[in-house]
């Protein structure tokens, strides 16, 4: 089969705080399995990211704090770094918007859609602050919703309703900062026309026939409700420069000094600037443009539900009037919200669990697992303690982490170290199964399935548990075990493979306690690969995955309510 250029463009978390679970089941950890799963199957892949350096969450923060954007963003960018290499999230590059060569991006994004007549400059009122003596932009101000009445919505989005919103829009605005009432005065700033894209957007997005339904429905509906320019630059000090020498007199805005792009504009062209740095970090300046030119190759975006809207309206706008021959995204994989025991996550409102808090006490591979089986692909995921603890319990331990360790166990006990898989020795159910298992979990994984694909995973597992009660293997001849182990370990041995994009670090202890070295993970394939198979058990089989005491369970549901 064709090796792939598969391009992975994942979310860029503004660094106004550390992520939290939420964040890491809707945008971070379902990329780094589509990673790993391509990586498996011999593509060529690019997974990068970084930290959004930009955005009123931040400069909100700093102002409370009494520091510096910049230092407030540097903080949690090194921590947020440290907790997805934790999580295991594997990205070729992490980078962030404050860097040179963003910022060269940027402005040069935005002069190929101002000389192909996609911006164009517009007076309007903005909600000005007379304490503040300043222009307020989306996150400083709150009201109510002109949509849905949520009497605390954001500036830039109804986070209730999810519509995108002008702080004009909404009614009876208010500075966040100290609660006063705002006036209207005009300023001059670019837009960009998404009018005259939509044609174009909708030719694109019409015919994605691979995209969920819910995420295709809700861009469609943007598009018949119809586009309206939306602005990209706003008067703030803190942010990518306007590239002021390079704009013709007649199309700069007045006060160009003082603008700065909207952070909605400039933070997904990271994922072109990130393209780039890599290039140049390996020393082949023009490596990303096999992602993005070539016409094979495939492109995909993982974002939260917050996001669906920038990523399947706004960029391939910014994508299509930028360049008619660059790759538009093959898919946009956008998951729905996570809710804790029934309520909305909240930091303001204490009700958050602490991403460190997981880190420190439970199994990287026990949430990996758990935000996979329940993934919130299609509805919203509801993460209780108690399905956390015995999903881990009864699913991961209780029937994959059973079945291999009484597998190894049994082999070890009966055939010492050393054991040679033949295909002879195999029974054609067993390996069809195998087989069937890993096209059906390829399938899903393509498809960004991965909650069906760890279904699948499982059902192998519950199968190879009730072949072993069904020969009754440990009656059995010595001659008739040795045919049944093959069988067995053939299973466990393509476990190995299965489990690695959901839980990396058991499936290197499983590739370690079978005498593989640890390269041989990613270059065996998605395949159940050449015989003989040569196992080379280590001398003490230990169990792959751990069990988490379920009176747990109790003790984190009274912390978290009494917090």
């Amino acid at each position: 089969m064709k090796k792939k250029n598969i391009y992975i463009g994942v979310a860029w978390p503004y660094v106004n705080d550390v992520f939290h679970f939420g964040n890491l089941a809707g945008a971070y950890l379902p990329p780094d399995i589509f990673s790993r799963f391509h990586r498996l199957k011999g593509n060529e892949v690019l997974m990068v990211s970084g930290s959004d350096f930009h955005g009123t969450p931040i400069t909100l923060r700093a102002e409370k704090e009494g520091k510096k954007p910049k230092e407030i963003a540097e903080k949690f960018h090194e921590l947020n770094k440290k907790y997805l290499k934790e999580f295991r999230i594997d990205y070729d590059l992490y980078t962030s918007t404050h860097t040179d060569n963003h910022r060269e991006m940027t402005q040069r994004m935005f002069l190929e859609l101002l000389k192909n007549g996609f911006i164009k400059i517009s007076e309007t009122e903005q909600l000005y602050s007379e304490k503040s003596k300043k222009f307020l932009q989306d996150r400083y101000v709150e009201g109510e919703c002109p949509f849905c009445g949520c009497p605390d919505a954001r500036g830039d989005q109804c986070e209730k309703c999810g519509r995108m919103l002008d702080p004009l829009e909404l009614k009876n605005p208010v500075s966040k900062i100290d609660k006063s009432e705002l006036s209207k005065k005009k300023t001059e700033n670019y837009f960009i026309d998404l009018k005259k894209l939509e044609k174009e957007i909708k030719k694109w997005l019409v015919f994605k026939e691979n995209f969920r339904s819910w995420i295709k429905n809700e861009a469609l509906g943007w598009i018949k409700e119809g586009l309206r320019e939306r602005a990209i630059t706003r008067d703030i000090d803190y942010g990518v420069s306007l590239p002021s020498k390079d704009i013709p007199e007649e199309k700069r805005v007045k006060n160009i000094e003082n603008k700065r792009f909207y952070v909605w504009f400039e933070a997904v062209i990271g994922y072109l600037s990130a393209a780039i740095e890599y290039s140049q970090k390996i020393e082949k300046p023009d490596y990303w443009k096999n992602f993005f030119y070539d016409e094979e190759a495939e492109t995909y975006y993982f974002v939260g539900q917050d996001n669906l809207v920038f990523h399947t309206i706004n960029w391939p706008a910014q994508l299509i009037g930028y360049d008619e021959n660059i790759n538009l995204p093959t898919n946009v994989f956008v998951n729905k919200f996570v809710f804790l025991e029934g309520k909305k996550v909240s930091k303001s409102k204490n009700w958050f669990i602490k991403t460190s808090y997981f880190l420190e006490n439970y199994p990287v591979d026990a949430v990996r697992f758990y935000l996979t089986f329940y993934a919130p692909e299609q509805k919203q995921l509801n993460f209780t303690w108690r399905d956390f603890i015995e999903t881990n319990n009864k699913t991961l331990v209780g029937v994959i982490g059973n079945f291999i360790h009484r597998v190894l166990v049994f082999s070890q006990k009966n055939f010492g170290n050393d054991f040679k898989i033949l295909k002879e020795k195999l029974s054609s159910e067993i390996i069809k199964k195998v087989e069937e298992t890993f096209e059906e979990t390829a399938s899903h994984f393509e498809k960004g399935e991965f909650r069906f694909a760890t279904q699948k995973i499982v059902e192998l597992a519950t199968f190879g548990n009730q072949y072993i009660d069904e020969v009754k293997i440990w009656e059995l001849t010595k001659e008739d075990k040795k045919k049944a182990v093959s069988n067995v370990l053939l299973i466990v041995d393509s476990l190995r493979k299965f489990l690695y994009p959901l839980t990396p670090q058991g499936s290197e202890k499983l590739n370690k306690l079978l005498g593989y070295k640890k390269v041989s993970l990613e270059k065996g394939g998605w395949s159940v690969g050449d015989f003989p198979k040569e196992i080379n058990f280590i001398s003490e089989i230990n169990p792959i995955f751990e069990k988490i005491d379920e009176k747990n369970i109790e003790i984190e549901r009274k912390k978290l309510n009494d917090s």
